[in-house]
């Protein structure tokens, strides 16, 4: 009965629009759900490409004496080397 009362092109027109607001809501999600996809992705590369970094780190590492590992991890920090003077000489365990 109330449809009766409003005009067709009124109809078809709240119709489109309420079929784009469906279309462009689906849209959205579809594009966030790739981006979050796309983020995790790059995320675990990331992880990737460190971890192998620090396998390589370690590998160099276990090879240096004390007083080079000391040198090494100071210089890392930004710290001068000095006190690693006491180290020189000592055998590795």
């Amino acid at each position: 009965m109330i449809g009766a009362l409003i005009p067709n092109w009124l109809k078809y027109l709240l119709t489109g629009i309420v079929a784009a607001c469906i279309m462009a809501g689906g849209g959205y999600l579809l594009g966030k759900r790739e981006g979050r996809q796309q983020a995790k992705t790059e995320q675990l590369q990331s992880d990737i490409k460190a971890e192998r970094e620090r396998v390589k780190d370690d590998a160099k590492l276990r090879s240096l004496s004390d007083f080079d590992f000391c040198v090494v991890s100071l210089r890392r920090r930004g710290l001068q080397s000095a006190d690693c003077e006491q180290l020189r000489g000592v055998a590795a365990e």
